[in-house]
């Protein structure tokens, strides 16, 4: 990639934008390629990669890219395994005890009597809200 004007004005591909050895000077015109584009441009110019040569900034984005994989195959086989034990202590956290089955019951008469509250504070005088109620 030269320093030619034909250089400066030419629009890149996505492919180019994410995977391309010299950064392009102008995001491409996908959202998906410039949102990837400006993840690019913070990485080498966070890091100092434009400074090196190209056999160093493939070694390094390589790298990079290899971590950022093991990251987000970690990231998939992990976090649904823990998604049961992060609700229990969620539920502990809010209300004290880890048994579901009674917290929602306690929730679940707790969001119904306010509704009932509520609901029979704006009722106008002679209307009934228990059937509507009798649902929850």
């Amino acid at each position: 990639m030269g320093n030619s004007l034909e250089d400066w004005k030419r629009v890149p591909t996505t492919a180019d934008a994410v995977f391309g050895i010299h950064l392009p000077y102008r995001p491409p015109k996908n959202p998906i390629g410039a949102f990837f584009w400006r993840r690019r441009v913070w990485l080498e110019t966070t890091f100092g990669l434009c400074l090196f040569e190209p056999w160093e900034k493939i070694l390094i984005l390589t790298i990079f890219y290899l971590l950022l994989t093991l990251v987000f195959t970690g990231l998939y086989k992990f976090v649904p395994q823990q998604l049961p034990l992060l609700y229990k202590r969620l539920l502990y956290y809010f209300f004290g005890n880890e048994e579901t089955d009674v917290t929602a019951m306690s929730v679940r008469h707790l969001v119904a009597g306010l509704v009932k509250l509520n609901a029979s504070a704006s009722a106008p005088a002679g209307v009934t809200v228990g059937p509507a109620l009798s649902e929850l």
